[in-house]
């Protein structure tokens, strides 16, 4: 059985009445399993934004209409997500990108190595045929 902790908090009576009415909803027994589900989900579904760095940007304003149609959409559930997902995909692009440029890179610099390698060995075999 796991261990298990009791936790006293206050809350404002219009969170209070707010969390019977969730509990009311869901059919949960008591409170207490109302706010052991919310902490357990706010501990869980928003792990990504422990470790978060808040940043500030100005954008185009046409950029943030289509940003709040895609959020309408359901393709998000707010800006901040949004953004998240857009930069998470940028910054995946790049990484491949700069990988694979980096891949491509040397499969150059072994070629040019190898052809270089090629034309010493012609040019010593032609000089060998020149002396003989």
């Amino acid at each position: 059985m796991k261990s298990t902790a009791r936790l006293n908090i206050r809350l404002p009576d219009e969170d209070l009445r707010e969390l019977e009415a969730i509990r009311e909803r869901t059919g949960q027994e008591s409170l207490s399993d109302v706010v052991r589900e919310a902490l357990y989900h706010y501990l869980h579904d928003e792990v990504a934004t422990w470790n978060g760095e808040k940043i500030q940007a100005i954008v185009p304003a046409a950029l943030a209409e289509d940003v709040e149609m895609f959020i309408a959409s359901g393709d998000a559930t707010d800006i901040s997500q949004a953004v998240t997902l857009a930069l998470a995909g940028w910054v995946e692009e790049k990484k491949r990108y700069y990988l694979e440029g980096k891949e491509q890179l040397r499969q150059k610099v072994a070629e040019a190595i190898e052809d270089r390698g090629t034309r010493k060995g012609m040019a010593r075999t032609a000089s060998r045929m020149r002396v003989q």
